[in-house]
C-alpha cells in the first residue's frame, strides 16, 4: 500500500510507502520539505473489502508509479523522495511544469509601450497621408492657375488685335519712309554736318588768329632739387641780362611739377625763352624769395639748341 501526498509548494502528488509514515521526506520538484503522513483508513478498508477469490492486480487508486520499481528507502532523518524516485536533480525543473506551459502574460508598462508605438505609428501614417495629400492639392492648383494664366494673356492678345486700329496702306507707306529719312540724317548726314563744322571753326579760328609779333621763343627746360630731392612747386624765374637799347625781353617764369621739372612760358598762350643769358630768381609755395647755397646763377639760352638745365638748391 502507498500513502498519496500532495505537495504543498508545487501540489505535486507524491506516492509514497506506508512505512515512511511519519518521517521527514523532500519533494522532487520543488525541494520542499514536509512530513509523511500516515495512510488514511478508507484505503485500508476498501482494501480489506475486496472479495477473496477476485485476484487483486493493481490497487484500487491508480498511481503514478509502480510500487515495484520504488526502491527500499533507507532510514535516514533525511528522507529524499527524490532518490527515493530515482530521478536525477539535473531532470528536475524550477518549480512546476504546469507553470511554465502556462503562457506569459504581458506586463502594464510593456501594453503602454506596445500602444505608444502603435499610436505613433498611426500618427507618422496620419502625417504622411496628409502630405501627399498637400503635395497632390498643391500641384492640381499650380496647373489650374498655369491653365488660367494661359487663358488670360490669350484673351487679352486677342482683345488688344481687336481693339487695335488698322492702317491702311497709305499710312504703312509714310511711316516707311519717315523711318528711310531718319536713317539717312543719322547714318549719312549728321557725320557730313559735323565735318563742315569742324572746318567752319578751324576756317575762323584761323581768320581771327593775330601774328606772333615779339622775339624769336625757344623751348626751355630743367629740373630743380634739393638735396638729391625733387623740389616740389618751386618758382623759377629767368630775368634778362640787357644786352642793349634793342634788347625787349621781358622776363620767364615757371612752377616745378611733383617731380621738380619745369617749362618756361612766355606769356599765358605761348612756350618759350628768347635767346641770351638771364639771372635765375627762386620763390617758395608762398611766394618768399629763395636763395641758393652756392649762390647766384647764371644761364644762357641758345637759339636752336637744346636748353634743359638741372638746377640745385
Amino acid at each position: 500500500m502507498t500513502i498519496r501526498y500532495t505537495c504543498t509548494g508545487c501540489e505535486s502528488v507524491l506516492k509514497i510507502k506506508d512505512e515512511k509514515a511519519g518521517t521527514k521526506g523532500k519533494c522532487p520538484k520543488c525541494k520542499a520539505e514536509f512530513l509523511v503522513p500516515q495512510p488514511e483508513a478508507e484505503e485500508s478498508a476498501e482494501v480489506a473489502a475486496s472479495p477473496a477469490d477476485e485476484p487483486i492486480d493493481e490497487p484500487v487508486d491508480s498511481v503514478d508509479m509502480p510500487i515495484e520499481l520504488t526502491p527500499e528507502v533507507p532510514e535516514s532523518d533525511s528522507f529524499d523522495p527524490l532518490s527515493v524516485l530515482g530521478a536525477s536533480a539535473g531532470s528536475v525543473g524550477p518549480r512546476s511544469s504546469r507553470s511554465e506551459s502556462v503562457e506569459r502574460k504581458p506586463s502594464m508598462a510593456e501594453m503602454m509601450k506596445d500602444f505608444d508605438a502603435a499610436k505613433k505609428g498611426r500618427e507618422k501614417k496620419a502625417t504622411s497621408e496628409a502630405v501627399r495629400t498637400s503635395a497632390v492639392a498643391a500641384s492640381a492648383l499650380e496647373t489650374a492657375g498655369t491653365a488660367a494664366d494661359a487663358l488670360s494673356r490669350a484673351y487679352q492678345q486677342k482683345r488688344d488685335s481687336a481693339s487695335a486700329p488698322s492702317k491702311s496702306a497709305k499710312d504703312v507707306k509714310a511711316q516707311q519712309e519717315r523711318a528711310l529719312l531718319t536713317e539717312f540724317i543719322t547714318r549719312r548726314a549728321l557725320p557730313g554736318l559735323l565735318v563742315v563744322g569742324v572746318l567752319v571753326y578751324g576756317y575762323f579760328s584761323w581768320m581771327n588768329h593775330e601774328p606772333w609779333t615779339g622775339p624769336d621763343l625757344f623751348e626751355v627746360t630743367g629740373q630743380v632739387s634739393t638735396a638729391g630731392t625733387p623740389a616740389v612747386g618751386i618758382q623759377v624765374f629767368f630775368e634778362p641780362i640787357s644786352s642793349g637799347p634793342e634788347d625787349n625781353r621781358s622776363a620767364v617764369w615757371a612752377t616745378t611739377d611733383p617731380g621738380g621739372n619745369f617749362r618756361l612760358m612766355y606769356d599765358a598762350s605761348h612756350f618759350g625763352c628768347p635767346a641770351g643769358e638771364y639771372n635765375i630768381g627762386f620763390a617758395g609755395v608762398t611766394g618768399k624769395p629763395l636763395n641758393r647755397a652756392e649762390g647766384a646763377l647764371k644761364l644762357t639760352v641758345k637759339a636752336n639748341e637744346t636748353n634743359e638745365f638741372k638746377i640745385t638748391l
